[in-house]
């Protein structure tokens, strides 16, 4: 009963009836299951090929409370109303899981989308391994998307790799190229087993060369031996004529296999592996040159592909598809992070002190580290300057042996992730003395700086000239004699550093 003179608002009145016939006047405090105003939402979106589950939660008290579930198809139709729906709460942060492809479209649209509104909101694409759902319990799109949306209410979801679209699209670039690149090598040992199997085996031909195709490609058109084909080559008008001078020069790799002749099927075969042989070249030829219309467009890509590419062994396009795998730097906390994810790391399994397995990470990018690889095989085999990077390359070897040649690629390939995350991180080039400069400062420009064996150099005239000076016939050198000790003064100086005045 409410007593006299006192009201409380914020509460709600209930009338009570009695059967008496007397009315009652009670207060009812009134309650919400969401407080509107201090409980923010969160979405959570399970994405899947057709269809788009959507899960609203607010972190209210201990527990994240489900408020509403629905699924939308996945066009743009079906967009639109997931947008029109999920708006009106105004959610603080959007989670789903990396999904390949399929979550691409729906970031892009919730990007553009959120560009419109007045409210801030979060978008975390999660790695599926860190929203696993607790063993044992059912697993569905509603459940999943449930469980995102928990564990964003909460702050337990961490934010995975960033779409950058440009990235993606360079990504997916230079994956096709490469696929292209392997085709291309199978039709180029497909020629050469044909050859083969007809007794045609030139040593040091390469299908990389132009001539080379032509040549093979003419000679499928021809139905007589190797040799009689060699003797046309050289007769006026014919289609091989601008590569006369280039043919004569390698003439005796197909002499000894003069009198062999091509079956009509292997002429075939190799005349159609050609053609798809050119055809594949083509192709690689034209992303390449998206590639660079791509990187022209955008100049902080261009100045990051130059800084890498002046590390040795890496050349420009490898540079930049170094930049289209790793995405943002940001999300590599550490060197030692950078090159787990490039697979340059050992994953090292031991127990009471014994190391069973050491072997390089497989569950890693593979392209990363094939590049990586390749570029440690140029520094340690075919690299010729001197440099602290190649010396540290030499050491290596000579620390693990020749029989663990492998092992001391891999080592110097965590050291190029290292310097690759460096210059990433300061936006500066390779310098290939760094080290040095850090232990040693730079002098002034006006001191003089002697290398190792100019000092050992001048060390040991500084000790002929001070015995000299001590012997007791020196007087007999007459003015050269009496300023030995002074020379002698003067090359301590030079050893110092010190300016002679």
């Amino acid at each position: 009963m409410a007593s006299e003179g006192k009201v409380v608002p914020s509460l709600a009145e209930a009338i009570t009836f009695r059967p008496e016939g007397e009315y009652k006047m009670e207060l009812v405090e009134f309650k919400v299951d969401v407080d509107w105003r201090t409980h923010p939402f969160f979405c959570g979106l399970d994405v899947h090929k057709h269809e788009l589950a959507v899960t609203i939660c607010t972190a209210e008290y201990r527990d994240a409370k489900v408020v509403s579930r629905s699924i939308f198809s996945v066009n743009s139709e079906g967009l639109e109303q997931f947008w029109n729906y999920v708006k009106k709460y105004q959610p603080a942060g959007f989670a789903m899981e990396a999904t390949g492809i399929f979550h691409h479209w729906i970031h892009k649209f919730l990007m553009q989308k959120l560009t419109t509104v007045d409210w801030h909101a979060e978008m975390i694409i999660t790695n599926p391994s860190d929203a696993h759902s607790l063993p044992g319990r059912p697993k569905d799109d509603k459940i999943d998307s449930e469980s995102l949306a928990k564990y964003l209410a909460k702050g337990m979801l961490r934010c995975g790799k960033p779409i950058i679209e440009v990235q993606e699209d360079l990504k997916a670039i230079f994956r096709m190229i490469l696929r292209i690149e392997k085709d291309r090598t199978a039709l180029k040992n497909r020629i050469i087993k044909t050859l083969d199997r007809a007794g045609i085996r030139p040593k040091r031909m390469s299908l990389n060369m132009n001539w080379v195709c032509r040549f093979l490609y003419y000679f499928t058109h021809f139905q007589g031996t190797l040799g009689a084909f060699l003797d046309e080559i050289f007769t006026n008008g014919h289609p091989l004529e601008p590569q006369h001078t280039v043919i004569k020069k390698n003439i005796g790799l197909f002499q000894p296999f003069s009198p062999i002749a091509l079956t009509h099927i292997q002429r075939t075969l190799i005349r159609q592996d050609l053609i798809e042989l050119d055809f594949k070249t083509g192709r690689k030829d034209t992303l390449t040159i998206e590639i660079g219309h791509i990187i022209e467009q955008y100049p902080n890509l261009r100045h990051h592909a130059s800084n890498l590419a002046s590390i040795p062994g890496l050349s420009k396009v490898k540079a930049v598809w170094i930049l289209a795998e790793i995405g943002s730097l940001k999300q590599y906390p550490t060197s030692r992070k950078f090159a787990a994810y490039c697979g340059c790391c050992p994953r090292i399994v031991s127990s009471a002190g014994k190391v069973y397995s050491a072997h390089t990470m497989r569950h890693s990018n593979k392209y990363l580290r094939t590049i990586f690889y390749n570029a440690a095989i140029v520094i340690c085999n075919l690299l010729k300057q001197d440099s602290e990077l190649k010396r540290y390359a030499t050491r290596t070897i000579q620390r693990k042996g020749r029989t663990a040649f492998k092992l001391a690629v891999c080592t110097v390939a965590t050291k190029l992730t290292k310097i690759t995350y460096a210059i990433l991180r300061d936006g500066k080039p390779f310098d290939p003395e760094h080290s040095q400069k850090l232990l040693h400062p730079l002098k002034k420009d006006n001191e003089q700086v002697f290398t190792l064996v100019e000092k050992k150099i001048i060390r040991h005239a500084r000790n002929v000239l001070k015995r000299v000076s001590q012997m007791e016939n020196t007087q007999d050198l007459g003015i050269l004699g009496e300023d030995l000790s002074i020379i002698a003064e003067h090359l301590d100086s030079l050893l110092e550093g010190k300016k002679i005045i």
